[in-house]
């Protein structure tokens, strides 16, 4: 009786200790093989707003990749670009956004975190030259007037037109 006592602490214990977190933590249909044709390995880039935007481009905080980043927001082939950036788009601009989130796809993760700010904020840090990267539909630039950001001599001004990227 007191071997079958043993045996039966001993197994509780191993439960506890190994199986419990096993069940938690292991997926065990995934153990078994089978494919799940329902999932990819790849994901859905955001839809492609329709429209003109404006990039603002900081070169000052981007000296040796200005020129990649540019050619990058514009649509067009880069290399591995070894630089993260920080892009800001204006609240309630809802293209602007998702034209900054479809961007942030695009790049490896955590390499661009996209902040929406206050319009107003946006276009005093574009004033300024506080910002890396600022990416607004064409009607909300006209309306922050942020014509005053494009001649800095530091800023980049890229256009980019509805499906170019």
């Amino acid at each position: 009786m007191k071997r079958w006592t043993h045996i039966g602490a001993v197994t509780l214990a191993l439960f506890v200790t190994l199986g419990i977190p096993a069940l938690a933590y292991v997926d065990f249909p995934a153990l078994s093989g089978v494919v799940d044709a329902v999932s990819r390995a790849s994901m859905d880039l955001p839809e492609q707003p329709s429209g003109n935007f404006v990039i603002l481009l900081n070169r000052t905080r981007h000296s040796g990749t200005a020129e990649d980043w540019a050619t990058f927001f514009s649509g067009g082939e880069t290399d591995v670009i070894m630089d993260d950036v920080a892009c800001l788009a204006a609240q309630g601009d809802a293209t602007g956004v998702q034209l900054a989130e479809r961007f942030r796809s695009r790049l490896a993760e955590n390499q661009m975190t996209v902040r929406t700010i206050n319009p107003t904020l946006l276009a005093s840090r574009a004033d300024a030259g506080v910002y890396d990267v600022a990416i607004v539909s064409e009607e909300m630039a006209e309306a922050l007037t942020l014509s005053t950001a494009y001649e800095r001599a530091e800023t980049a001004v890229i256009t980019v037109r509805g499906d170019a990227t």
